[in-house]
């Protein structure tokens, strides 16, 4: 392509330039690109027309009004796991190919719900290690992300049941579970429920409002409900109504329906909210920009040269120490140790702050998201001051830590 390509991408998306640059032609020479920012939520219409190559993520609906105004447009990429905010037979009409990041955040996602679990042990009264470890987790929907929340919880040292109609034989295989359940019969086993689906309104397993009065009435009494998939897989007012009338339910949510603008019962109701900001490791968001625009050179005919680490910004976390009198029973520790790779309370005290803004709480919630500090993932840091050989060490080397 001799002419420069116009790229649209969403001005919270990092990498966009650098992912670009690494583009090569069957010569080995670098095209050259317009890039072009926007809002995600209000995109540009001047740049949406120009557009041949859109970038965007999940806050930016693809449907058949915005490709109306999109003549040039060739290639949709969403640097997300999800694809529910794609309208794909528009797409399809249009011939315009498109592609998302499966995977991406998948790891960042896993280790915000186990500093969520380990956080909420913490904040029951005298759990220990061992009591944590007896209870029977449920993960619905075993994809990329669920896959990786089951392998780091049982890592931890939880037995893992799961459900996910759509797997095959061989790929159940693959995941760490002790044993798979239709979902009915896991709601009602479960102590742990971890819900990681698409949302889906039709086929064979559809996921919108899964989460229904019947089914939340089948979880136990004091069942811990979390949820880092989409947030319109629970009934919102369903969900209000069970926790009426039974207030043991422990709800610990990152999304939540109607995102930007959720029930402020619904948020009253939950002991953990966040902003929809499990997968905001810095990692995830380069990995989703890096995955796309892969895609996106191949359609275009090129090739995108080089590894991710090649060109992924070096940001040292900070230090961590274990503590030296550390009880190998208590399981605060490694709660404190997690909070300080994802900060739960932080989030949760910020958008419960957020959400009183009267008006503009739909932006103090974007905000958040916006203005989220950088999270490095486990991988990224170095743990000091673990004994040696100790059951400490080899539980956080498990869960990936250096140490």
């Amino acid at each position: 392509m001799s002419h420069r390509m116009t790229v649209l991408a969403d001005d919270m998306m990092p990498g966009v330039e650098a992912c670009l640059a690494q583009w090569r032609d069957a010569q080995g020479q670098a095209p050259q690109f317009r890039l072009l920012r926007s809002d995600g939520r209000d995109l540009n219409a001047e740049y949406v027309q120009q557009a041949q190559l859109l970038l965007v993520r999940s806050i930016t609906r693809v449907d058949a009004a915005l490709l109306a105004q999109a003549p040039a447009l060739r290639f949709v990429g969403s640097a997300t796991i999800g694809q529910d905010h794609l309208d794909l037979d528009a797409l399809a009409a249009r011939a315009v190919a498109w592609s998302t990041a499966p995977g991406c955040n998948a790891q960042a996602v896993a280790e915000w719900v186990l500093a969520t679990v380990l956080r909420q042990a913490a904040r029951t009264p005298a759990m220990t290690l061992t009591q944590l470890r007896a209870k029977r987790v449920g993960v619905i929907g075993l994809g990329h992300v669920g896959q990786r929340v089951a392998a780091l919880l049982s890592a931890l040292g939880l037995q893992i049941y799961g459900c996910d109609p759509l797997l095959s034989a061989a790929e159940r295989a693959t995941r760490s579970v002790a044993g798979w359940q239709a979902i009915d019969a896991l709601l009602a086993s479960a102590d742990i429920v971890c819900v990681h689906t698409p949302l889906t309104r039709s086929g064979p397993a559809p996921t919108w409002q899964m989460l229904n009065a019947q089914r939340l009435a089948q979880l136990q009494p004091g069942a811990w409900l979390i949820n880092a998939g989409r947030g319109d897989v629970l009934d919102a007012p369903a969900f209000i109504e069970a926790q009426r009338a039974d207030a043991q339910r422990v709800a610990l949510l990152d999304v939540l329906p109607n995102e930007p603008l959720p029930a402020p019962e619904l948020v009253a109701h939950c002991q953990q909210v966040s902003p929809h900001i499990a997968g905001h490791s810095l990692e995830g968001k380069w990995r989703g920009t890096w995955q796309i625009c892969a895609n996106a050179a191949a359609h275009f005919g090129y090739q995108q040269v080089g590894e991710l680490a090649d060109i992924i910004p070096v940001q040292a976390p900070p230090a961590l120490t274990w503590p030296t009198a550390a009880d190998p029973q208590a399981v605060a520790p490694y709660a404190e140790l997690m909070a300080a790779v994802v900060d739960c309370a932080g989030d949760d005290a910020r958008l419960r702050s957020a959400l009183t803004e009267q008006p503009g709480q739909a932006a103090a919630f974007d905000a958040l998201r916006k203005h989220y500090a950088t999270r490095r993932e486990i991988a990224a840091h170095r743990l000091s001051g673990v004994p040696n050989d100790s059951s400490a060490q080899q539980l956080l080397t498990a869960l990936g830590f250096s140490c």
